[in-house]
């Protein structure tokens, strides 16, 4: 029998930005530290992104999935070695009946041809039909990576790290957008979870969510806590990557999203982590000298490692 908590209660707090982003406050890069090792996740407020940037994500977000399937097929991610463009319900491993997406990387020159290579060149694929999706993405894209390299900062402050500990290692970082969307669950269908409890394999996430709600963590008492939407705010969490480099410290706490009952939901998911050359080693004593062994591995291995795992 699942147990559920209402709400997050003291366990995730909501955190504003603003001091940090104005000038470097370390009471909030501190707290920022705090939740992450309480529960591995955040709201923050404050983060300066326009709500008009999100307001357009979003939009086309809608047009893009209300497509007809056959300008779907023209984007779907076989087209793109399988890590960019469309994935329909069921595709892949871990996604649910109810759940498709629309996934894309960061447009930037690289030169690295290590493991994971081709998940980092691999182009984008953009509807020819929808002429404003593609301005609108590609906004909330920059701001995302903004933002993401602000949240580093402030947590490698937090953690008593130099400030740009992270961000001299982003130069060329795995930055993975996601656009979700969730159909509503038929009631006579096993399939209750549009994805099942995972952990996310980067350094940080930053997700954006619609009205609807879906998002669960499970809680220190294995309980699963309902993070629900806040106005104005993301949800942070942390990925794999985040507790290798602090050494056990930060957790990439496991989540999952309910299938909505009655309604489609849509969120906006980005994923973030250093350049594929970086080499991920922990940079803090051991949380727990009994815990996990973390070998020192690069970006572009780690991730290359973790998608074929999952027999993407």
């Amino acid at each position: 029998m699942l147990e559920f908590m209402n709400s997050v209660g003291d366990l995730i707090d909501t955190i504003d930005l603003t001091g940090w982003r104005s000038n470097a406050d370390e009471k909030i890069a501190r707290q920022l530290v705090d939740s992450f090792q309480r529960i591995g996740f955040a709201y923050v407020t404050g983060h300066g992104v326009p709500d008009e940037t999100v307001e357009r994500a979003f939009d086309a977000s809608r047009q893009f999935f209300h497509q007809d399937p056959a300008q779907l097929d023209t984007v779907h991610y076989r087209h793109a070695n399988k890590y960019h463009g469309f994935v329909p319900r069921g595709a892949t491993p871990g996604i649910g009946s109810f759940h498709e997406m629309y996934d894309l990387g960061l447009d930037i020159p690289t030169t690295y041809r290590g493991p994971g290579a081709v998940m980092r060149t691999t182009p984008n694929l953009w509807p020819e039909n929808l002429p404003m999706f593609r301005p609108a993405v590609e906004r909330y894209q920059g701001a995302m990576r903004d933002l993401a390299d602000s949240i580093l900062a402030a947590l490698a402050v937090g953690l008593g790290l130099p400030a740009d500990f992270f961000r001299i290692r982003c130069a060329e970082p795995h930055a993975q957008m996601r656009l979700l969307h969730y159909l509503p669950f038929a009631a006579d269908s096993a399939d209750r979870f549009s994805v099942g409890r995972h952990c996310d394999y980067e350094t940080v996430t930053i997700l954006a969510q619609d009205d609807v709600g879906g998002l669960q963590v499970s809680g220190p008492d294995g309980q699963w806590i309902n993070v629900p939407p806040l106005d104005g705010t993301f949800v942070l969490n942390a990925g794999d990557m985040l507790t290798r480099w602090t050494n056990g410290l930060l957790p990439a706490t496991p989540h999952r999203v309910l299938s909505p009952t009655d309604t489609e939901r849509f969120s906006v998911a980005f994923f973030y982590a250093t350049s594929y050359d970086v080499v991920v080693e922990p940079a803090l004593p051991p949380a727990d000298p009994d815990g996990p062994q973390y070998e020192p591995i690069t970006t572009g291995a780690y991730m290359w490692q973790r998608f074929t795992e999952e027999g993407i």
